[in-house]
């Protein structure tokens, strides 16, 4: 996308520039109506649902503690597995969903990533606990295909965020706009992954701290309070950009000022996206000692879960 360019303009010049800018809403890559999105299908797209889970394995004479620890965890990542499938069934009426994990195995446990782990040890004597944060991806696959709107307007489906620009491709000297609209109430991080790798922040940002977006909104970038254009310049190619969202505030990432309000993340994406997954969710069992645990596992439906949706929508730029 190039440099991004501060604002330095006087009111009434910012008040034209807006005015017409404004016209630009309706993306031209799909039809909209009162400026909603229609049909916009982001070029990536990830769903999962991170789950706090106790996991436990009884001690045997025919184990050795490590074996039993191991189990622990595979049983603990089962675990999360089936209680995602509870989760998304009692969030949506979408029954046709593919859960990625679905043929997890304790041979196949690389199926759940592991975001956090801890490893309580022996308990009363009888058995080994761990506790994981835990993502589990899945894929909705609507039996019958349906417009995009009908998701991102619908408050009891799972979380969506459509993320688009006006087109596609942009040449030197335009200016881009990006725009997002969330189905219900969420926090996220909206980020450029520009043609040459840097990774900037463009959401929140200094001067527009907010990362809290209401449901149904149209949220545009740049916008009023923003110190900064999206203009086209050298380097071309493509950039990416990339949203991060929840239903839960996400977990803090660390960037460096660049000017005009903006931050550029040092670490690879792989680490960004692992880092903003460190939402709040707490287990069915948090505070209590591992003596006053159930030997059961059935209360662990009992634990929180949160929502988390990653969309990438790609441009690229030119002379």
């Amino acid at each position: 996308m190039g440099n991004y360019k501060s604002v330095l303009i006087n009111s009434r010049i910012w008040l034209a520039f807006l005015a017409f800018n404004l016209m630009l809403v309706i993306p031209q890559t799909a039809g909209s109506q009162n400026g909603q999105p229609t049909q916009i299908t982001p070029d990536k797209e990830k769903r999962s649902c991170i789950q706090s889970v106790d996991g436990f394995a009884y001690l045997s004479e025919d184990m050795t503690l490590n074996a039993v620890r191991k189990v622990a965890f595979a049983n603990a990542k089962r675990q999360a597995v089936e209680m995602a499938k509870t989760y998304i069934q009692s969030k949506t009426r979408v029954e046709d969903f593919v859960l990625k994990s679905d043929e997890i195995t304790a041979a196949a446990e690389g199926a759940v990533t592991i975001l956090e782990q801890k490893d309580h040890g022996v308990v009363d004597n009888t058995r080994y606990h761990v506790w994981i944060k835990a993502e589990v991806e899945y894929v909705l696959k609507p039996k019958v295909q349906q417009a995009d709107k009908d998701i991102v307007r619908d408050k009891n489906a799972l979380l969506t965020v459509k993320v688009w620009t006006s087109k596609k491709h942009y040449r030197d000297g335009e200016n881009i706009e990006i725009y997002i609209q969330g189905n219900k109430d969420f926090y996220a991080m909206i980020v450029d992954i520009m043609s040459g790798g840097d990774i900037i922040q463009l959401l929140p940002n200094e001067y527009r701290t907010n990362d809290f977006f209401q449901a149904g909104k149209v949220y545009k970038i740049p916008d009023k309070g923003d110190l900064f254009e999206l203009e086209v310049t050298a380097p071309y190619g493509e950039d990416q950009i990339v949203v991060y969202a929840s239903e839960v505030p996400l977990g803090k990432v660390e960037m460096e000022s660049i000017g005009q309000g903006l931050g550029k993340y040092r670490g690879s994406m792989k680490a960004l996206a692992t880092m903003t997954r460190g939402v709040s969710v707490v287990s069915a069992f948090e505070g209590s000692s591992p003596e006053t645990i159930p030997m059961s596992t059935d209360m662990q439906t009992n634990a929180s879960a949160a929502e988390f949706y990653e969309a990438t929508w790609s441009l690229t730029t030119g002379r």
